[in-house]
């Protein structure tokens, strides 16, 4: 699959953003290494490789995301130009440039779309992690690196994106890398999502506007039973990058030296 070799490159090519003497508060440190993911790549269906990075412990904020508004505020609701814009963005908050009393400060910040989440990492000197990123922290549980051959926890992954996901509560424990909410009641964009097509994956074809919003069918993994991979890649196989929803937002990752 062409547009999935990203996927890998990004790792070797993205900025070296962090500095070397360890993450900056916020921000957990993942050692990376040969790792089997779930989904099949046409050049690595076996171990791919992982480069150290950095990720956020927790999604970004409303209060978070509200500050960068304030300090960008082409990126408010009523000023962001009509070519990242999108009629959900930010439509949640109580002002353009606030979540006000309804929203909770601390809650991860939702409708916003992609464009919008790459530019709060970028202002912070930072990137979208890979899905592969991703899904390498997602692996771990609270106590294993890998958690993946337990399979209780995994059919537990079926709730994720909602309110009765593993650690949707606000005080469930973090992972064994230190990172919250990866398999919580938001989706979270990559900074790749739109190479993920699988080779099952037949948009522009005779038949793909039936398919559009499957994104890739089981072809495109090596194991179509972790389901919290599995939901998150076919569900971003779908969006556009001005897409929001009510349960999608964002974290970010650095790249080490």
């Amino acid at each position: 699959m062409e547009r999935m070799r990203p996927l890998l490159l990004a790792l070797a090519l993205a900025p070296a953003l962090a500095g070397a003497s360890g993450p900056e508060p916020g921000y957990r440190m993942l050692d990376g290494g040969a790792f089997h993911s779930s989904v099949r790549f046409e050049d690595a269906t076996g171990l791919v490789p992982v480069a150290p990075y950095q990720l956020m412990q927790h999604p970004v904020t409303n209060a978070q995301f509200a500050a960068f508004v304030a300090g960008h505020p082409q990126w408010r609701r009523d000023r962001i130009p009509a070519l990242f814009a999108s009629p959900g963005y930010l439509g949640h908050w109580e002002t353009a440039d606030g979540p006000g009393a309804t929203v909770a400060a601390d809650a991860p910040v939702a409708h916003v779309n992609w464009y919008a989440a790459d530019a709060y990492c970028r202002a912070q000197g930072a990137r979208l992690p890979t899905f592969l990123e991703w899904e390498f922290a997602a692996a771990a549980d609270a106590t294993r690196f890998d958690a993946r051959d337990d399979r209780a926890w995994r059919l537990r992954q079926i709730n994720d994106g909602t309110p009765r996901a593993i650690d949707a509560a606000a005080d469930a424990p973090a992972n064994a890398w230190g990172i919250h909410g990866l398999h919580g009641a938001n989706w979270e964009w990559s900074g790749d999502f739109t190479s993920l097509l699988g080779d099952g994956d037949r948009r522009g074809q005779e038949d793909g506007e039936a398919l559009r919003f499957c994104g890739a069918t089981a072809l495109a993994f090596n194991d179509p039973g972790d389901y919290g991979v599995v939901k998150r890649f076919v569900l971003l196989s779908a969006l556009q990058p001005s897409s929001t929803l009510g349960n999608l937002g964002f974290r970010c990752a650095r790249s080490q030296p």
